[in-house]
């Protein structure tokens, strides 16, 4: 039983083929492939086509998907999702063999303890946000592009707060799960970074999310391997501490 990590899909798992990932061959539903975040294939108001057909192509895989969310990612829509228990904690059910990952949980993955917490700030929204709920923002988005403003989002159609805006309850189940393990899973598995990750990565979007990630890198065991992805770059950060982008890793 193996457990494969990687990063950001954005809605296209092609990564996930026998041609660039040709061990599949040889695994079986109890191998995992965990992916960290942007996920990206539950975006759109409704399950279309490409949606349709991608997750079914990932449900015939040979393995079991398990996904992280990211920033990129149609919270309001998956809230709705069904919710089962699997691996300890509960799942949001996509396909059989298809399931995104909740927060502040910790997981039993082939014996292994992960802990898992969901989203990461948006930084491609500089030039602001629109209001879905504005009968004029199709027009006022217009607007924008003409005026060069390019990096701008749409609250409930491509941008939901949720990415980073959870319940105090979400945050406080993180450390009483992690309390209940002596802070020592063997993996956590996160979108965005701890603040001081996104210092040596030269980066800096602060949120609530780095900062509660921020508290928790005291008090992890120093066993305790950190996997995220969001920066778009394949890299060892520090000790235990690995970005993943288009790079699948073996981890167990």
């Amino acid at each position: 039983m193996a457990i494969f990590v990687t990063g950001d899909t954005h809605g296209r798992p092609d990564r996930l083929s026998s041609k660039y990932f040709p061990t599949q061959e040889n695994l079986t539903g109890d191998d995992l492939m965990i992916i960290l975040g942007d996920f990206g294939l539950v975006f759109d108001q409704e399950e279309g086509e490409m949606e349709k057909l991608f997750l079914d192509w990932l449900d015939q895989k040979p393995f079991t998907v398990l996904a992280a969310l990211g920033n990129h990612e149609n919270y309001d829509r998956i809230e709705t999702l069904p919710v089962e228990e699997r691996f300890g904690a509960p799942v949001r059910v996509l396909r059989p063999s298809v399931f995104l990952l909740e927060s502040g949980y910790v997981y039993n993955l082939n014996g292994k303890k992960a802990f898992v917490f969901n989203g990461a700030a948006s930084h491609d929204i500089s030039d602001g946000l629109l209001d879905g709920n504005d009968p004029d923002w199709r027009e006022k988005a217009i607007a924008m592009q003409e005026e060069g403003k390019k990096y701008f989002r749409v609250k409930g159609i491509s941008w939901w707060p949720q990415e980073v805006e959870k319940d105090e309850a979400v945050y406080e189940r993180g450390i009483k799960n992690l309390e209940a393990i002596d802070y020592k899973p063997d993996f956590v598995f996160t979108h965005c970074a701890s603040d001081r990750i996104e210092e040596k990565l030269g980066v800096s979007h602060p949120s609530k999310l780095t900062s509660y990630f921020e508290t928790l890198e005291d008090r992890l065991s120093p066993e305790t391997i950190w996997l995220f992805g969001h920066y778009h770059i394949d890299a060892v950060v520090a000790a235990n501490r690995i970005c993943l982008y288009e790079q699948i890793a073996r981890i167990d």
